[in-house]
């Protein structure tokens, strides 16, 4: 079974259900950030609490859905443009047509870039009457503070109960260390499994000096960044819950290595200049240095 954006998230449904019942009442906020942790789903939550208040009840696929009273907004390859914000400007003023307001959704909206988050500034500051924009992140934190202090916050907590029985109706079965690498985020989890992704802790234990070259081409192949994390989420579980095999160095040691992983996790990110070979091909022969010095 397959995770579908048309199917509603179980821990989302109270915050649309209160979205719905503000828009009842007629307070609704004209600038609504909705912010969730990532891997929970922010782009089904901008797409269902859309819907709702449109009161627009059939299944879409949203890149293809044609509403006059709804637009949506989402980069353009690595950033949400000026182009996109002033398109929507001139769609806020607009009177709505067959819903009962009209609704603007910015997914991924961390990524406006300066100019663009500028331009909505104006829209947020002087809203118009019956015009709501969405602004969807999991980073509240990299929007402009002024976009944050025009915008009413909704966030939708992390409730592992409802993740873990979502992911048993999925057929999904993963390890505790696995769920710890990925942040305990279940779309994470379910992308994994679909993906057939390689297992963090046996990729460490079966890592050799023969095999560094094989295994540095192996995590070229994926989201380097992302895998990063995992490897430093799995090495704070290994030090609290749950031990990888053969793994016998201190704490102090994988604390050190711990700070080297987010060193070149950060510019691996940062930098385009950053060599990410070499800058594996050192992680992973330091990890092997330190596995041999614990085994003297």
């Amino acid at each position: 079974m397959k995770f579908k954006l048309t199917e509603v998230l179980p821990w989302h449904s109270d915050l649309l259900g209160r979205l719905s019942s503000l828009a009842d009442r007629g307070r609704l906020p004209n600038a609504i950030a909705l912010t969730c942790p990532s891997g929970w789903g922010h782009e089904s939550l901008l797409i269902h609490a859309s819907l709702s208040l449109l009161e627009h009840t059939s299944s879409v696929v949203i890149d293809e859905f044609a509403h006059p009273d709804f637009r949506w907004i989402a980069p353009e390859g690595a950033v949400i443009k000026i182009d996109q914000i002033r398109n929507l400007n001139e769609f806020s003023v607009k009177t709505a047509q067959i819903a009962p307001r009209k609704i603007a959704a910015i997914f991924n909206a961390h990524l406006l870039n300066g100019n663009a988050a500028n331009a909505l500034l104006k829209t947020l500051e002087e809203p118009p009457p019956n015009t709501h924009v969405l602004l969807a992140t999991p980073f509240w934190g990299k929007l402009l503070p002024t976009i944050r202090s025009r915008c009413q916050r909704y966030h939708v907590r992390a409730d592992h109960d409802l993740a873990k029985t979502w992911l048993q109706t999925k057929d999904v079965d993963i390890s505790e260390s696995s769920y710890a690498e990925i942040g305990y985020a279940p779309l994470t989890a379910f992308d994994h499994a679909e993906q057939d992704v390689v297992d963090l802790t046996l990729w460490l234990t079966a890592l050799t000096p023969a095999t560094v070259s094989t295994a540095v081409e192996q995590v070229l192949k994926t989201d380097v960044v992302a895998w990063l994390g995992r490897w430093y989420r799995r090495l704070i579980h290994h030090m609290t819950a749950n031990p990888i095999p053969n793994c016998m160095a201190s704490n102090r040691s994988l604390i050190a290595y711990a700070d080297e992983l987010l060193d070149v996790r950060r510019q691996i990110e940062m930098s385009n200049a950053a060599n990410t070979k070499l800058l594996l091909e050192h992680l992973l022969v330091r990890w092997l240095q330190l596995q041999r010095r614990t085994a003297r």
